[in-house]
């Protein structure tokens, strides 16, 4: 597996001289092992394969392999006992009591009270790992981010539509929940748990650090149609949450009955850095949670939209729109889609090639009747059947939604502030500061495979 290129993360502290930086360099030592030994008494059984450091890794804390390590060993292990849950947290019996109290959309609420109340307990069981991670100086999501820099770096990539839409979700919760809670427990709780600046850095921690289990029975029961998935809480799991991730991941966590394994899924070489995988992650949902994104095109789940409402557009713009039925055309994708609906495209080509059929077949209903056979899905022939939207594929299909696709792409492509040759240029200086790097990143990715679509559909 190829290195990853090291992540820059920008401190605005500077070290005021070379006492300041030994002391910090002796601080996050004494930590560091302060949590191994912690680890190490509560049984993580970490092998002795493997290391855990700042030097080598590409961002903060990471592990490196000290000894080759063969596929299927297992690192180490998380007994469930010292995962910090709600459930395993000292309010847990106060929270049993106040169910109702704490019920919210998210799921998240719980998991924060723990985080705040255990993070300001000088005897918190998991005061180790708390003084260890995180560390919020280089914890540089966007929604620390000014609206301007968000704006300037992110236009188009969707990240800021999703910050915008936490934040507010994040003000929600904290005034009608959170706030509330703590006041009535004021003996439980430290006074910086009622600012809201704190609290959203134990949201941040989090977003950055939690692991979901989406085994869990409890969780995740198969459900009949129309009923609703009850979404797993998060959950912050030490050791685990240290290791670094990249697309292509050399370990996994396994969810077990009474621990938590590391196990590694490919060989790992000694010197190597050990990477967990976050989930089948897009560069605008690494950024927006954790603060990072993978170069193009190294990340290879990452995605791009192209909007329904584009797509609708490049029709009429091509005139395969009929404006006599463009009022109910829009209606019915609206009712089909959402008014923001989109088409999900990774580097290979479209992820939802029934959706996106659909939306075509309506662009291009040129009557009543055939545009009511699209909506009683009366229109598919078995020819119609075989249309790849692959890129590599050499399936042919209707000359006009090649034509609607080349358009959409090439529409997708002017919601950036900047041109894909101006972002590869960017990309060849030699440095650059970490929230233009990543935000370049994310552009960049989406752009190449809006490329990609541009000059596949012609």
């Amino acid at each position: 597996m190829a290195a990853p290129m090291k992540r820059v993360v920008e401190n605005n502290d500077s070290y005021e001289n070379s006492d300041v930086k030994k002391s910090t360099i002796k601080s996050e030592l004494n930590e560091l092992n302060n949590f191994i030994a912690w680890s190490s008494k509560n049984d993580f059984q970490l092998t002795d394969k493997v290391v855990v450091t700042k030097e080598g890794s590409c961002a903060q804390f990471g592990m490196l392999a000290t000894d080759d390590i063969s596929k299927g060993e297992v690192l180490f292990q998380i007994p469930r006992k010292c995962l910090l849950t709600p459930d395993n947290c000292a309010l847990a019996d106060c929270y049993k009591k106040d169910k109702d109290l704490i019920q919210c959309s998210s799921g998240w609420v719980p998991l924060l009270l723990s985080l705040m109340y255990e993070y300001n307990n000088p005897s918190s069981f998991w005061r180790p790992y708390l003084d260890l991670v995180p560390d919020f100086k280089q914890l540089d999501l966007p929604m620390f981010w000014s609206s301007k820099e968000r704006d300037t770096l992110l236009q188009g990539t969707g990240v800021n539509d999703a910050v915008n839409t936490d934040l507010q979700n994040i003000e929600n919760e904290f005034t009608s929940i959170v706030l509330p809670y703590i006041e009535k427990h004021n003996d439980k709780f430290s006074p910086v748990c009622k600012d809201i600046e704190f609290y959203k850095k134990m949201v941040a921690f989090v977003m950055s650090y939690s692991f979901t289990e989406n085994s869990s029975n409890d969780n995740t029961d198969e459900i009949d149609d129309g009923e609703e998935v009850k979404k797993a809480p998060p959950m912050m799991v030490p050791m685990a949450d240290i290791l670094n991730h990249v697309a292509k991941n050399n370990a996994c966590l396994n969810f077990e009955k009474e621990s938590l394994k590391m196990v590694a899924v490919e060989d790992i070489k000694k010197g190597d850095e050990v990477f967990n995988t976050y989930g089948e992650l897009a560069n605008l949902h690494l950024l927006h949670m954790y603060g990072f994104a993978e170069k193009y095109p190294n990340n290879h789940w990452d995605t791009v939209q192209v909007f329904i409402t584009d797509i609708m557009n490049a029709s009429k713009i091509l005139k395969f729109n009929v404006d006599s039925l463009l009022e109910k055309k829009q209606t019915a994708v609206n009712e089909l889609f959402g008014d923001n609906g989109s088409i999900i495209i990774n580097d290979s080509g479209v992820l939802e090639e029934e959706e996106l059929k659909i939306v075509l077949k309506i662009c291009c209903a040129e009557s009543n009747e055939s545009l009511q056979d699209v909506l009683n899905d009366e229109w598919e022939s078995d020819d119609e059947e075989e249309f790849d939207f692959d890129f590599n594929s050499s399936t042919t299909f209707p000359q006009n939604w090649r034509l609607i696709l080349h358009k959409s792409a090439e529409m997708s492509l002017s919601r950036y502030k900047t041109s894909l040759e101006e972002d590869e240029t960017s990309l060849s200086n030699s440095f650059i500061p970490s929230r233009h790097l990543y935000s370049l990143y994310t552009t960049h990715g989406q752009k190449k495979i809006l490329q990609k679509m541009l000059t596949s559909y012609v």
